[in-house]
């Protein structure tokens, strides 16, 4: 129990070396202990070792089917793995949600919508994320811009009052309502949102931290939507569209999804400008210091991944840059560079940035770095986006599914289709040409954020009119 205990406050501390240590050795007496099976799969998870947390946690929920806690870190960390096919990730993502479902008794939820039309389309957002965050980076312009004579916004906060900072402030003086709804159990949750009479509820949370899945998945509004924090379906009955662009998915891919796909017509989410954008170092020699950069999240970066990038710094004795976009701790940036140094890679090859807290300090450490390395199969977005405002072109890998795509979509939409690698050889291959283009600067920097800027990737104008041509569709067909 005292061992049960340190891992549970482990996940609260980030620090996690002593408690593997103690827990693999108990794992070796006890390979049953199903405490400690799933207490491992998600010590992995959160370290990202994916292949062992995965493996640990099949074995956990091969011996408990009907186990719905702790199976959605599982599920979403498919995303996050090399080899699981879309198919594969449907599969267990229909399982839980299986088991979700009739956990609420969905089947048996006859609840009736008032079907007096509002004077407005009536849109709620839903979401723990209404600080400064990239969700929010990303809807504001949309909150700004939107025809507030044709729709009502309503901002559903699942965010702790004590975590609110001024970006949270920004978006509620921007939208038509403000709830916060943290302190909401589910039941209370789903009857005050189905009192709300929303025309369309937008989830943008998924499976990621501070969701409120159990409330989605029951029916709280007419039609329900997935968008933006979470880029693949959630394989829930109550779930009716999923957001994406043509560069997501294809056609002949339909029915790997659960809810339907609507398209915009260019790309799935648009970057607001950042506020104090600062300069393009012009001074640097950008072809002399050999440095690449990736400020996405260290949980992003995959053992192949890793293999790859080893495979480049070895080859061009260069470096590169980390910083992880969220608060991992020392053991999983620990974690990291012991993969590389495994692969043969230096240790003054790996340098890691701390965080930043004004985004304009953030924005200028791309400075620092000559080329944007993408992660796969979990891409960048905000990173991408930022990395390419600040002249630096993003190698991103050709992915299979909506989730891997992202960076595809983000590239294609500034027509630099060339920054898409097809295989772990051409990425390689790739790299090194960009490291080593004499002709670098004339090619990106200040002309690549001037391209940008006029790109679907900030045109936020734009967007905000195909984001309502789409709502107003979606709302006439139901």
């Amino acid at each position: 129990q005292s061992l049960y205990n340190m891992i549970a406050v482990s996940f609260k501390t980030k620090v996690f070396k002593n408690v593997l240590r103690l827990a693999l050795k108990a794992y070796e007496k006890n390979p049953n202990d199903k405490m400690l099976i799933e207490g491992l799969a998600r010590i992995h998870f959160y370290l990202g070792n994916r292949n062992e947390s995965i493996k640990l946690f099949r074995m956990l929920y091969k011996s408990e089917p009907y186990k719905t806690e702790g199976r959605l870190p599982f599920v979403s960390s498919l995303n996050y793995t090399s080899g699981v096919s879309q198919k594969e990730y449907m599969e267990e993502c229909l399982n839980y949600a299986a088991l979700l479902e009739k956990k609420l008794d969905i089947e048996n939820d006859n609840y009736e919508f008032n079907n007096k039309k509002n004077d407005f389309i009536k849109i709620g957002f839903l979401s723990a994320d209404f600080k400064n965050h990239s969700v929010s980076h990303f809807l504001k312009d949309i909150l700004n811009k939107i025809d507030k004579a044709k729709f009502e916004v309503s901002l559903i906060s699942n965010l702790a009052v004590s975590e609110k900072d001024k970006f949270s402030d920004t978006m509620k003086e921007l939208s038509n309502n403000w709830y916060d709804v943290e302190h909401y159990t589910d039941n209370e949750l789903t009857t005050f949102l189905r009192s709300l009479n929303f025309d369309i509820l937008i989830d943008l949370s998924g499976f990621t931290q501070g969701n409120r899945l159990e409330v989605f998945a029951r029916r709280c509004a007419k039609i329900q939507v997935v968008w933006l924090g979470y880029n693949n379906s959630l394989g829930i009955k109550n779930s009716d569209y999923l957001i994406s662009d043509k560069n997501l998915v294809y056609e002949d891919e339909l029915n790997l999804y659960r809810e339907k796909i609507i398209f915009l017509p260019e790309i799935w989410n648009a970057l607001s400008k950042p506020e104090n954008l600062p300069e393009i170092d012009k001074q640097k020699e950008k072809n002399s210091n050999l440095t690449f950069c990736s400020f996405n999240n260290f949980q992003k970066i995959s053992d192949r991944t890793i293999n790859v990038w080893s495979r480049i710094l070895r080859e061009t004795n260069s470096r590169i840059l980390l910083k992880d976009s969220l608060t991992g701790g020392d053991d999983l940036k620990e974690n990291v560079l012991q993969k590389f140094l495994k692969q043969g890679v230096k240790e003054d090859q790996i340098i890691f940035l701390k965080r930043e807290k004004k985004n304009e300090d953030h924005l200028k450490l791309y400075n620092k770095a000559n080329v944007a390395l993408d992660t796969f199969p979990y891409p960048g977005v905000t990173t991408s986006c930022e990395a390419i405002l600040m002249g630096l072109p993003v190698l991103t890998m050709k992915g299979f599914n909506f989730n891997s795509r992202c960076g595809e979509s983000i590239v294609k939409n500034i027509n630099m289709d060339e920054l898409i690698a097809i295989d772990d050889d051409d990425y390689v291959e790739k790299a090194k040409s960009l490291i080593f283009d004499k002709n670098h600067n004339e090619k990106y920097g200040e002309k690549l954020r001037d391209n940008a800027l006029k790109s679907p990737l900030f045109d936020t104008d734009k967007f905000t009119k195909n984001f309502e041509n789409l709502i107003t569709e979606i709302f006439h067909k139901n």
